[in-house]
């Protein structure tokens, strides 16, 4: 068997339990205060980008204004004139979702579709078991749905804590540049980069990032997002 630091055992147990444990059955319901992108438009018509995810995104333990979502909106904003298009970032995250659930939940944010997507689920997946196969087929069908809609789409990666064995590492983390390939969409290889198993980047859980964690997201998803929004 393979010896774990000791450090790594507290944050994959934290993982597991958090995830396996979070919210599990309002995932396919999305948030009260979720508006449809539709009502949220402004007389600006601002660009709107969706990012649909679990509680990472959702922002467990800090405050909205403090989780990645409304930190990239405000980046994405910083440097644009009065005149030029503003963004909208329109949180989608909803703590203990699946990519069950998100495909459940993606035809309600389609109603209105949003300008750009990001997807970012799959970690709950892993974290219970569930087929990788069946993973990256929920993933696939939401991003479909989204093209057919003419969204662009990023798929977000994920990665587990090794004590899940060689194979289902393997398996899990192949999905994502699969998708990425197979249905010609830009790959962010990892939304916890320089995060992930940080303490310093972490609530005391371990496992959802405090507010410099979030920090450090934004500027994850920013740095590979910029280049696929539209010039204003």
């Amino acid at each position: 068997m393979v010896k774990i630091h000791k450090r790594a055992n507290l944050w994959q147990f934290a993982l597991l339990f958090i995830f396996i444990t979070g919210c599990s059955n309002v995932e396919e319901i999305p948030a009260s205060n979720s508006i449809p992108p539709a009502e949220e438009q402004s007389d600006k018509n601002p660009f709107r980008i969706l990012i649909l995810g679990d509680s990472l995104t959702e922002g467990y333990g800090v405050s909205p204004a403090q989780a990645y979502p409304s930190l990239l909106e405000a980046k994405l904003n910083k440097s644009l004139l009065p005149e030029q298009r503003h963004y909208l970032v329109i949180n989608g995250g909803v703590s203990g979702s699946t990519t069950s659930g998100g495909a459940s939940r993606i035809d309600w944010h389609l109603k209105s579709p949003p300008d750009y997507l990001i997807v970012a689920l799959g970690g709950n997946d892993g974290l219970r078991g569930i087929p990788p196969a069946e993973s990256k087929q929920n993933l696939k069908s939401i991003i479909e749905r989204a093209l057919q809609k003419k969204v662009p789409v990023m798929i977000a990666g994920m990665k587990l804590p090794p004590n899940y064995g060689p194979a289902h590492l393997r398996d899990f983390e192949k999905i994502f540049p699969e998708l990425s390939n197979e249905l010609k969409v830009p790959l962010l290889p990892f939304l916890l980069e320089g995060v992930g198993g940080k303490p310093g980047m972490n609530l005391p859980d371990r496992i959802h990032p405090n507010p410099a964690g979030q920090r450090v997201i934004c500027e994850t998803v920013y740095t590979h997002l910029i280049e696929h929004l539209p010039n204003n």
